[in-house]
């Protein structure tokens, strides 16, 4: 069809160039009814090519649309994704800083469980050398009864003996 439209304008060419001159005017001479005739084919061949040439446009909308529409998308699902990302690293800044937070606290509370085992452990030593403070001088009260009574014990034997 595109060829059949060039054809006619070749042919309409054509015939103006074989027109005969008028003189004098600039102007030629040509058979009316075969420029008509012409004319008539490509109004003809002519809505064809505008039709053609409307659907390649439709088609080209379409298309665009299509692109643009898939352009949207995608920066619509790559600002969900930043954003899930966005979120997921919230969450992991969130999670350190509980994290760092819980570390913190243990630590606390293995220094408060270390001076309390230690306070303990320095009270019973205390009670045991107390206590062992009182064994002692117990033994030794004993000791001293021990050797009170083995003086008493001599000086009776020494005085049955005179």
């Amino acid at each position: 069809m595109e060829n059949r439209l060039l054809d006619l304008i070749e042919q309409l060419e054509e015939v103006i160039d074989h027109g005969a001159k008028v003189p004098l005017t600039g102007k030629i001479m040509v058979d009316e009814e075969v420029v008509l005739e012409i004319l008539d084919n490509i109004r003809t061949e002519l809505p064809e090519e505008i039709r053609q040439a409307n659907l390649l446009l439709a088609d080209r909308d379409r298309l665009m649309e299509n692109a643009r529409f898939e352009g949207q998308m995608i920066v619509e699902r790559a600002e969900k994704q930043a954003e899930q990302l966005l979120k997921e690293d919230e969450i992991t800044v969130q999670s350190r800083a509980y994290a760092e937070e819980l570390v913190e606290k243990a630590q606390q509370y293995s220094r408060e469980v270390k001076l309390g085992a230690l306070k303990y452990s320095d009270e019973l030593l205390n009670d045991i050398a107390l206590k062992l403070e009182e064994v002692f001088k117990t033994i030794q009260a004993s000791r001293e009864e021990l050797s009170n009574m083995a003086r008493w014990d001599d000086n009776e034997d020494d005085d049955a003996e005179e």
